[in-house]
């Protein structure tokens, strides 16, 4: 990895914090350790609390900032967003965004209705939510 990609990534991870931040008024910092321990990208301040925050911290949010976002490499991202979230016993949360686009948040379906199946490896059992989406899901569905 370049330092030019770690640095994109780095950027990434704080934008994407500030936009979620926008939305919930929920502070997210980096995970330091996580290029250590393969972990997820974005963890809930120790001092945030209520209900956003507490659904927040059941997801292991994996951010990719990338030129393109293909379906290729949204399933790539996605294989690896629900590997660590498994490995962190955690709900997977892929946040993307391509150059000169928003971010897009990808989520297991059955986040939003019970009913439906509760595959999270195949991206095909999956919504891709705007921002303002994925932020109406923390308040909405508990």
């Amino acid at each position: 990895m370049s330092i030019n990609s770690r640095m994109k990534g780095k950027q990434g991870e704080l934008e994407l914090a500030g936009v979620i931040f926008e939305q919930t008024g929920i502070r997210l910092h980096r995970n330091l350790i996580q290029t250590r321990s393969g972990g997820y990208d974005l963890l809930v301040g120790d001092d945030q609390e209520g209900p956003v925050a507490d659904r927040l911290r059941q997801y292991a949010i994996e951010c990719k900032r990338a030129k393109a976002a293909t379906p290729a490499y949204i399933t790539k991202w996605w294989e690896q967003a629900t590997r660590q979230a498994s490995e962190a016993k955690k709900i997977p949360c892929l946040a993307y965004r391509a150059d000169r686009h928003e971010w897009r948040i990808v989520i297991p379906m059955s986040l939003v209705n019970n009913d439906l199946p509760k595959t999270i490896d195949d991206i095909n059992y999956t919504l891709n939510l705007s921002v303002v989406g994925f932020g109406s899901v923390l308040r909405e569905c508990g």
